[in-house]
């Protein structure tokens, strides 16, 4: 075969390449959102003793990693919880005063308890305490909610160190009945008190309040590493290269699944993103990326942070949040406190009362009909009192450590006082001769 001919047979096969060319493969980016997870219905199904808890029966872990992710979520689940507990459970009954100072071996307080108890019914929308009688003394705990699972027979609930390994090591589960019934087995009898609130088609677990807003606290935590990782890359500007080369359709599944992974979530952005191109004799093609987004996703952090004040039923003035043209004086935060006192806090704050209660009379007989919880407001009144109104010259002066004035000294000061007074009303005075009420 001649030179020539090779080289035309050459050129035919080239040119047939370039006319065959097609799409080896395509992907989307990983689906992050997460819903409120459906609760198993047929519990015959379950392989295991628990009913799980979302998917992956790690529901609660995620609510508590979130509850750590998101600035405007985290400062409006602890002020929630502050709101909750105010300045702790009171009593004028002695004993039963002298027994929630102390109720529990770790020598915590019914407050320290409570606290917590709190703060996971706000952060997971599940709440326990267990309750370890003796002969003689009934001791209070906080169990974390990432720990407990409803056991299927529905009558008590299941502990587990991990529940991401409970599957694997599921004797290390700890079986507890759910008051008023208690473990009677061992001298030292155990029970878990579950606090929750009702959510439809939910019979196991109960949900917390910002549910509907989960997408926007994960939103809000990925736009923070979002500019923390464009800081940290120095804004480079992205890239788009296209190279020429040959590869299988396998070949090309692959590298998606690989772009994926390494391309997409936080510290993978400002990153250039390579695409072999089967078939493509054509030079490289380098495609700058200007991005014009700026880098802080201002408006998307502003509708995300409003979304998640709303799904807690929230004022953002009451946790430090600073919004725009809202100053607000004691007065007007006041009443917001009161609103969401209302609203928000009283009622699961009756329904741990009415559980303590319960609870002390029953087992211990404790008087608890004046067993309260002392509210505490974020700020008050006092900077708008004027003390003058309230106090004598003398007792003032005594206030600050002054000799007292006799009896002619305090005659001309009172004079003094009553002249500028009198000074005051003329200079205020309009030309009809009527004051001046304007200020």
């Amino acid at each position: 075969m001649s030179q020539k001919t090779s080289a035309k047979r050459a050129k035919r096969y080239q040119q047939k390449r370039k006319k065959t060319n097609k799409l080896l493969a395509y992907g989307f980016s990983k689906n992050i959102s997460k819903d409120a997870p459906a609760e198993k219905k047929n519990l015959d199904n379950l392989q295991y003793d628990w009913i799980p808890f979302g998917d992956d029966n790690l529901f609660p872990q995620l609510l508590s990693e979130l509850s750590r992710s998101a600035s405007t979520h985290r400062a409006i689940l602890n002020t929630k919880t502050t709101f909750t507990i105010g300045e702790g459970i009171s009593t004028s009954n002695s004993k039963t005063a002298k027994y929630l100072e102390d109720v529990n071996a770790d020598g915590e307080t019914i407050n320290d308890v409570l606290r917590k108890v709190i703060s996971d019914y706000w952060t997971h929308g599940n709440a326990y305490m267990e309750v370890v009688k003796g002969k003689g003394y009934m001791n209070l705990y906080h169990i974390d909610a990432t720990t407990v699972r409803v056991n299927k027979n529905k009558k008590s609930l299941l502990l587990h160190p991990n529940w991401a390994d409970a599957k694997r090591s599921p004797e290390l589960a700890k079986s507890l009945p759910i008051y008023p019934n208690f473990d009677k087995r061992k001298s030292v009898q155990r029970s878990i008190i579950k606090m929750c609130d009702y959510e439809s088609t939910y019979y196991y677990y109960g949900l917390p309040d910002y549910i509907a807003a989960l997408d926007h606290i994960k939103i809000s935590h990925q736009i923070g590493k979002y500019n923390l990782t464009r800081f940290k890359n120095g804004f480079m500007p992205s890239a788009i290269i296209e190279l020429g080369a040959d590869m299988s359709e396998e070949e090309a599944e692959l590298f998606i699944e690989q772009a994926k992974e390494k391309l997409t979530g936080e510290n993978n952005n400002s990153k250039m993103l390579f695409i072999a191109k089967n078939g493509d004799e054509n030079a490289t093609n380098v495609q700058i990326i200007n991005d014009t987004s700026d880098g802080s996703f201002m408006e998307l952090q502003t509708i995300t942070n409003d979304n998640i004040i709303s799904a807690h039923r929230w004022n953002p003035a009451l946790s430090g949040i600073q919004v725009a043209g809202s100053l607000g004086n004691n007065q007007q935060i006041l009443t917001i406190y009161d609103i969401v006192m209302s609203t928000v806090i009283k009622e699961p704050q009756q329904m741990i009362l009415r559980g303590l209660k319960k609870l002390l009379k029953r087992e211990l007989g404790l008087e608890v009909a004046d067993l309260n919880i002392t509210t505490k407001p974020p700020v008050t009144m006092l900077g708008a009192i004027n003390p003058t109104e309230y106090i004598s010259i003398q007792e003032g002066r005594k206030i600050f450590h002054l000799p007292e004035l006799s009896d002619e000294e305090l005659e001309k000061l009172l004079q003094e006082k009553a002249a500028q007074e009198l000074i005051k009303v003329e200079t205020k005075k309009d030309n009809n001769g009527e004051p001046d009420n304007s200020e």
